[in-house]
């Protein structure tokens, strides 16, 4: 890793400062530590034992907590006089803290006086606290044994206070809390160079769709707006880890400061009281967490013997007698869902808090509001179900269902999807499928083919074989349609001025059928205009007084005139009377 001048600089800085910081922590740690305060004494006007008991311990009752330097020495439970336990632990702990964090106080002797209240422990003239016969049986201990013991606690947290405040334990503090800064600083710089490094990584990452092929085809990832999102996230992992370190590196700090020492332990309790409190969970629901996870991992298993079970039976692996391959994706779902469900039945009565009334309000409130929505949708499920096992259709079939026509996409569990010939998406409730009128083209164009077919007008005037001639002609002619069988023409009504003549032919693509028919009325309107044949259809008439026949003129004969009116005379009464007669061609 290539560094600039200055960033090899703050390197060396950083090392030389972490060298020093284990010096120091070397140097605290020897025996050769002497304060220049003379040591304190606690002597008492009965003979008795050096104390060396530890009062926190000895009394872990309730009251009002005397501390010293952020350390609970004992607690105050009992009254004295007119001020209450927490105003007299104030006090005391006062009183106790002036005389520890003064440098310059002469040397102390603890001395213990009895007096009408009790027995009072004294630092020179000044009565530091007064320990009754109430405060002594509330520990259970002789007022003389309890006030000795809560001498020598405060002579031991003096000791280590002034100890503290010492010259050389200022200064070996001052650099330790350099040292941590330093190497924290040092810490943050490495991270931040990670991160840019991971940033210019996410830059580098290809944009192919080849190279991803899930991702690539997403408009998230042609658009690269993926690269700015992880960019983001790795912008947000880097505050996290940041505040993290800080705020695991603050109580350390904090704590080698005796003025804010309380303050770190406050900041380590806000870590591990909620750490203690989940541990203290799993704890006490140890027996019912292993349950669950034995529950959910023999339900996965169960669900990948399902899956594959099914899978192979799609594929053809695996035959059952009466059971279509067809069926299995969906059976496998069906299966799977209430495996699932059945897990959840199974798991409920384990779950923490399954108990409480709060969890029994929210199951029947759901189990409710699932009771009065869920109607439809039952239905919707019922139908998607018997849809299915009747083999009505498959995906990719051919359909009309109602008003709609196109290729069957997906069969889900509530809806059926279609894709028009539009390339439209159409969602259908299985409810309203059920319901309808299915017209599968797909089925029969499986096997000897599909018809289709459409109908013309011709009239009178031309015989009916060159019409069936002339049909069959426009069925051959067009692409995608069978030879054989072989199309064939039916005469459906004879009409006032035309007949009806319906084509019908045979197909093995019923998903182009738009195009097919397409391509029949044109092969159709070419066959009979090249044969001088007008269609009637649906409904044509047209008076000859000079109107261009509808043949199109490349079609027309040799030599066409549009006809004109004729007037000539009958045999009959040509030589007597002049009667006139309209011929029409």
């Amino acid at each position: 890793m290539n560094l600039s001048p200055r960033q090899q600089w703050f390197l060396r800085t950083a090392v030389a400062l972490v060298v020093a910081l284990l010096m120091l922590a070397w140097w605290r740690g020897a025996p050769s530590q002497g304060s220049s305060l003379p040591p304190l004494q606690a002597t008492a006007s009965a003979a008795t034992p050096s104390p060396t008991v530890d009062v926190s311990k000895a009394t872990p009752l309730p009251g009002a907590p005397v501390e010293v330097g952020g350390e609970v020495l004992f607690y105050v439970r009992e009254r004295l006089g007119s001020l209450p336990p927490a105003e007299r632990a104030a006090l005391i702990s006062k009183r106790i803290n002036d005389l520890a964090t003064n440098p310059f106080a002469p040397a102390v002797e603890l001395q213990l006086a009895e007096s009408d209240d009790g027995t009072d422990i004294m630092a020179g003239d000044e009565i530091l606290l007064t320990v009754t016969d109430r405060d002594a049986a509330a520990v259970g201990l002789d007022r003389q044994v309890a006030a000795n013991r809560v001498a020598g606690a405060i002579q031991e947290a003096i000791m280590r206070t002034r100890q503290q405040y010492t010259p050389q334990a200022r200064a070996v503090r001052a650099l330790e809390v350099l040292g941590i800064l330093a190497v924290l600083v040092l810490a943050l710089y490495l991270l931040n160079l990670l991160f840019r490094r991971m940033g210019r990584s996410i830059d580098a990452l290809p944009t192919e769709e080849g190279r991803i092929p899930v991702l690539g085809r997403t408009t998230l990832y042609r658009s690269g707006g993926w690269k700015r999102t992880l960019k983001h996230l790795l912008s947000l992992l880097r505050v996290v880890v940041f505040l993290a370190v800080i705020f695991f590196v603050a109580p350390v700090v904090l704590s080698l400061i005796p003025a804010t020492a309380k303050v770190a332990k406050q900041l380590l309790a806000l870590v591990f009281a909620p750490l203690e409190a989940m541990w203290a969970w799993v704890v006490d629901y140890e027996s019912s967490l292993i349950t669950v996870l034995v529950i959910v991992l023999v339900t996965y298993l169960l669900y990948r013997i399902v899956h594959f079970f099914f899978r192979e039976i799609s594929q053809g692996t695996i035959r059952l007698g009466g059971f279509d391959p067809e069926w299995a994706p969906f059976t496998g779902k069906i299966v799977s869902f209430l495996l699932i469900i059945g897990a959840v039945i199974i798991t409920f009565p384990y779950l923490p808090g399954s108990d409480s009334e709060a969890f029994r309000g929210i199951s029947v409130f759901l189990g409710i509001l699932f009771t009065l929505s869920s109607t439809a949708a039952v239905a919707n499920v019922v139908a998607g179900v018997i849809q299915t096992y009747t083999g009505a259709f498959r995906v990719g079939d051919v359909v009309k269902i109602g008003e709609t026509t196109g290729f069957v996409t997906e069969k889900r569990l509530l809806t059926t999807r279609v894709r028009t010939f539009k390339n439209e998406e159409v969602s259908l409730p299985n409810g309203m499928v059920l319901n309808a009128n299915v017209v599968n083209y797909t089925t029969m164009a499986r096997g000897e083919g599909l018809v289709l077919y459409t109908t013309v007008t011709i009239g009178y005037d031309v015989p009916w074989r060159q019409v069936q001639d002339l049909l069959i002609a426009a069925a051959l002619a067009t692409p995608d349609i069978l030879p054989e069988p072989a199309p064939f023409v039916l005469q459906t009504s004879l009409n006032d001025y035309h007949i009806s003549y319906q084509l019908n032919c045979w197909t093995r693509n019923p998903e182009r059928m738009p195009r097919l028919y397409s391509g029949l009325h044109q092969n159709i309107q070419d066959k009979f205009n090249q044969a001088g044949v007008e269609i009637m259809s649906p409904a044509f008439s047209a008076l000859r007084d000079g109107n261009t026949v509808t043949i199109p003129a490349g079609h027309r004969p040799d030599g066409y005139e549009p006809p004109s009116f004729r007037i000539g005379q009958s045999g009959q009464n040509a030589g007597s009377q002049p009667g006139r007669q309209l011929d029409e061609h």
